[in-house]
């Protein structure tokens, strides 16, 4: 994918719940998503995406068809790929702090997956 995933609706088109309170984040068992910061300016949802719960991922339905929410073991083997859980994280981030926090110690983006800029990524 080329982009965080941000969708509102299933890709049978039923609608996710949003919740933007805590305690309700905690306490529904079914699909849900919230949105960074509660925030509904449509720039940062653009950039950073939407969270889902587990509900919401475990339908399925989360994705475009023929995408999927990646499995542990589709993660395993990315982090592995760059050297393991340890050393995984510096290769998948991009450098510098205008999406992360400061410092940002060990990002090189190695991975190419981040791709704000819109050149594809390299697997």
């Amino acid at each position: 994918m080329a982009e965080n995933l941000r969708t509102t609706r299933y890709n049978d088109g039923t609608p996710i719940t949003l919740i933007t309170d805590n305690i309700s984040w905690g306490d529904i068992t079914a699909g849900a998503y919230s949105n960074h910061f509660n925030t509904e300016n449509i720039d940062t949802i653009a950039t950073y995406g939407r969270l889902y719960n587990w509900y919401a991922v475990n339908t399925g339905k989360l994705c475009p068809l023929g995408w999927h929410v990646p499995d542990i073991n589709e993660w395993s083997a990315l982090a592995d790929a760059f050297g393991g859980a340890g050393e995984a994280g510096g290769a998948l981030k991009e450098v510098g702090t205008t999406h992360w926090a400061s410092p940002n110690t060990g990002a090189t983006n190695e991975s190419g997956l981040y791709c704000h800029s819109g050149r594809l990524p390299r697997y």
